[in-house]
């Protein structure tokens, strides 16, 4: 799985479920939107010229409800929301990989570098049995 660029924001805002904003600055981009459970290796290349992404993985109960965020700090509370893994803090143009094994049902890929989240930088994807 292949992610991490720019385009629009769908879904689970920071507080307004199941939005769609147009042109929202930033996104995060998977190449399948639905894998086999078991072992997924996660594949991530930072296509900003200019900027520091990450890429965390959380699972999702309900996707109406929206991440635990702390708006002063612009972040997703990552621990709330029980962060499986990531891979943190990609120069521009750099590369990662995560690998986990992840149980069917619905996962969120995020960035959680200050206020990127809120842009748009977010995911879903989806683990059939």
């Amino acid at each position: 799985m292949n992610m991490l660029g720019h385009g629009e924001m769908r879904g689970m805002g920071t507080g307004k479920p199941g939005g769609h904003v147009p042109m929202a600055p930033m996104e995060v981009r998977a190449s399948s939107h639905v894998v086999r459970a078991g072992e997924v290796t996660f594949e991530v290349t930072n296509e900003s010229s200019q900027l520091v992404h990450e890429m965390v993985v959380s699972p999702v109960k309900d996707t109406k409800t929206p991440l635990p965020y702390d708006k002063a700090g612009q972040l997703v509370d990552e621990d709330t929301a029980g962060h499986l893994g990531e891979v943190s803090e990609l120069e521009p143009g750099k590369k990662g990989a995560l690998k986990l094994t992840l149980e069917p049902g619905t996962y969120i890929l995020y960035c959680n570098v200050p206020g990127h989240y809120a842009l748009g930088m977010w995911t879903l994807l989806t683990v059939k049995g």
